[in-house]
């Protein structure tokens, strides 16, 4: 019945694309065939998806003209097993981004051995560390979603999570605001989101309480006929805030394993026995998969793939912080421009002040084939820059612009799940945006998830009576007073040498960073624990220093320090050798 729905979709919809579909037990329909281009493939998907009892979309689809890369995971496998056991663990967790070192905080509550693999050489290496950092409010999901309910109760999580890690939180709340009363219906259907998605203190003002509450709003000039106020929009930094996490859970014993692949999942008899790493195996009886756009790949490692991702490519420009932004909160001008060029499965991005006071713009949503194309585009930064309505912000403040990879599903919605097919393997999968906001009550699931599974075994687990709440934060120079500048340089010059000129970081705070619980050991890792390299020069003052740094801390050579990984060399080589010989 629902695979002749779908069948019917298809013909009416797609008539002109040889697509075939089938269909499981499960209702997860897989569909084969080649499309006539990319973003065909990418509408199929989510039309099929949307068929009444469709419980998700696995694509086999093909589109002309497309290279679709696929990784080769069989070095990482061979690797693995020729090592041998490395690690024997009661829980062990791929990927480090946000959800992955939200989960291994929360666990390191109980008793428990937890091992985090992570690909990349840091936290954070993937979409979380490219996002505009919002806690979103709500409002803009989909009522009824298990993507709505997590993002408004883990809003609300980052309170408790915000004080016992310290984190740097911008409260700002956000502003919708209408031009004209022929957007009132359209002003109305969001408050009444709102309403009907729980988020708190959802309110419609007039044009002289918008005005009070955003005062930047007066001073440049712009109509006003109502606005919807959502006061628990709040942004934060993603790459500090995984760090943190990440910082906690160590302190409370689990291990993060940076560099290492994961090559396979093993089960047997139905239960998931570890993962083979390129470091190594690693034993445990529950896998935790939160590996963002190789969720899928990891998935059908474990036997149960009912989903795949799709790379959904935003563009993200940064202003100069000198340049003061109109609004401290974050504000949205519901004109037509602003629904302009959006995708229909996005949020679409905005204008978006970070704690530090930086105005972000974007991000954009470009559906791509690659999972790791992060490069950026004429198009997209010219839609990032439509999400400017701050007329004290030009193109010309602009000092930097990255882009990152969301992982979605066909559902569009996210997967947090003990699988059905494979006992101990875990779904953490689809988590794009409001992936960051949600991540507490994701964190929350797992928790129950596991401590469930060990319940109907017969074993409770009982909260570590010693476990390290605080996760205290490290010294800001800049912040603090002259006199408290001074009596910190009497104990330790180091923070009397400035780094970087544009953020003010010192040679301290870098040291303290260093010889945190999870250690930075590239140029990228030190910038998104102390923002040295975030400022208008863009490390190009202080990058060499951190260079310098680096290699005497850690006693290597220049030349072995990365920006970002071992793929991204800074220098290759000495350049004065026979100077050197004649010394």
């Amino acid at each position: 019945m629902v695979l002749d729905m779908v069948k019917q979709m298809l013909s009416e919809s797609f008539p002109d694309e040889n697509i075939s579909p089938s269909i499981d037990e499960r209702n997860i329909v897989t569909l084969r065939g080649e499309c006539s281009d990319w973003n065909t493939l990418i509408q199929i998907g989510h039309k099929a998806a949307a068929v009444e009892g469709v419980r998700n979309v696995v694509s086999e689809m093909t589109a002309k003209g497309v290279t679709i890369p696929r990784r080769d995971y069989e070095p990482f496998r061979e690797s693995g097993e020729k090592i041998g056991v490395i690690r024997k663990a009661d829980v062990v967790i791929i990927g480090a981004g946000i959800s992955g070192c939200g989960v291994a905080r929360e666990l390191s509550r109980y008793p428990l051995n937890i091992v985090v693999v992570e690909r990349g050489n840091d936290v954070a290496s993937g979409a979380s560390r490219a996002n505009n950092g919002c806690i979103h409010h709500g409002q803009e999901c989909k009522s009824g979603t298990l993507k709505t309910r997590l993002n408004v109760e883990g809003n609300r999580g980052y309170r408790r999570w915000e004080k016992e890690l310290h984190l740097n939180v911008l409260d700002c709340g956000a502003l919708q605001i209408i031009q004209e009363e022929s957007q009132m219906p359209e002003l109305k259907k969001r408050y009444e989101t709102a309403l009907r998605n729980d988020v708190e203190g959802a309110k419609i003002l007039t044009p002289e309480e918008t005005r009070e509450l955003e005062p930047g709003l007066a001073k440049t000039n712009v109509p006003i006929y109502a606005a919807l106020w959502l006061p628990t929009q709040r942004q934060i930094e993603p790459y500090e805030t995984c760090v943190a996490l990440a910082e906690n859970a160590t302190v409370n014993g689990v291990e993060f394993l940076f560099g290492c692949e994961v090559g396979d999942v093993l089960t047997e008899d139905g239960k998931t026995t570890g993962i083979v790493t390129s470091q190594g195996i690693i034993q445990a009886p529950y896998v935790i998969n939160a590996a963002g756009v190789y969720a899928d790949d990891i998935a059908k490692m474990a036997g149960d793939q009912f989903y795949t991702i799709h790379g959904r490519k935003g563009t993200i420009v940064i202003m100069d912080k000198a340049k003061k932004p109109s609004y401290p909160r974050l504000v949205s001008q519901l004109t037509p421009e602003y629904h302009k060029g959006k995708n229909v499965e996005s949020k679409g991005g905005g204008m978006h002040p970070t704690p530090h006071m930086n105005l972000l713009l974007g991000p954009s949503a470009m559906e791509v084939p690659d999972k790791e194309d992060n490069s950026t585009t004429k198009k997209d930064l010219d839609y990032t820059m439509t999400c400017n309505q701050d007329p004290n912000i030009t193109s010309a403040d602009t000092i930097r612009i990255f882009a990152g990879v969301r992982p979605a599903d066909f559902k569009e919605d996210f997967i947090v799940e003990m699988s059905e097919i494979t006992e101990g393997f875990i779904h953490v999968a689809a988590i794009q945006s409001p992936g960051l906001a949600s991540a507490p009550a994701i964190a929350k699931r797992v928790v129950r998830i596991v401590t469930d599974d060990y319940r109907k075994k017969g074993k409770n687990l009982i909260p570590k009576a010693d476990f390290v709440a605080e996760r205290k934060a490290g010294v800001c120079f800049h912040k603090l007073s002259h006199e408290e500048q001074d009596k910190l340089i009497k104990k330790d010059p180091r923070y009397g040498n400035i780094i970087c000129r544009c953020e003010q970081i010192s040679e301290g705070e870098i040291l303290d960073a260093m010889r945190s619980p999870v250690p930075p050991r590239s140029v990228d890792a030190i910038k998104h624990r102390t923002r040295a390299g975030m400022g208008r020069c863009q490390g190009g003052f202080c990058q060499i220093k951190v260079i310098e740094l680096l290699a005497r801390e850690f006693g290597t050579e220049w030349t072995d320090i990365h920006l970002r990984g071992e793929d991204s060399p800074i220098l290759l080589e000495k350049n004065r050798k026979e100077a050197e010989k004649g010394r």
